[in-house]
């Protein structure tokens, strides 16, 4: 026995729903990704003036990757070979390591599992043996903020919640601020 036009016209219209909120989530994806590799830009921007000014030498943490092969044009395919590690590291003036992942959010917070538990234990180490260790968190309205690791990873005992709102980042003044020059100063707060 077949089935009725009606229900085939639900099995079609649910099908439909997905597909554009399938497509919605790809586009979205893809918008967070390009906001995300924005911000990380304007962190290296920041950097060179560090490296400029003889303050910090920091450079972008590569991904850790192999090729599987290649297409065409400089296009290849590959695969992540280990754990995403946190994206900055480097030495400030004076030799003082310093170790920090960037995360740019379109919302009002930031949330624990922005970070991986291998970042997240990663930061942890280098603090531990001295480092400067945080995350840089960009929000939408240009705000940035610089959170030590160690209170990232007491978020549910600070905030009582595993996320933190940008207002409750600006009452902590952890905000970054710009120096005399006009630039961006996340070295300072």
């Amino acid at each position: 026995m077949g089935m009725s036009i009606q229900e085939y016209k639900k099995i079609v219209l649910k099908e439909e729903c997905y597909q554009t909120k399938s497509l919605q989530r790809q586009l979205q994806g893809k918008i967070n990704h390009g906001l995300g590799k924005n911000f990380e830009k304007q962190i290296e921007a920041i950097c060179q003036m560090y490296q400029l000014e003889k303050i910090a030498i920091i450079e972008k943490t590569p991904e850790p990757m192999s090729i599987l092969r290649h297409i065409e044009k400089g296009h290849f395919e590959t695969v992540f070979t280990k754990s995403a590690q946190p994206d900055f590291k480097g030495t400030l003036k004076g030799g003082r390591t310093i170790v920090f992942d960037a995360k740019f959010t379109e919302s009002d917070k930031v949330t624990y599992q922005a970070l991986s538990d291998y970042q997240r234990q990663t930061l942890l180490e280098y603090h531990e043996l001295g480092a400067l260790a945080f995350v840089l968190a960009g929000f939408a309205d240009g705000a940035m903020y610089r959170i030590k690791i160690q209170d990232w990873v007491h978020m549910k005992e600070q905030f009582g919640r595993k996320y933190m709102k940008q207002e409750e980042l600006e009452d902590r003044a952890w905000r970054v601020k710009k120096n005399q020059n006009g630039m961006i100063d996340f070295l300072k707060i």
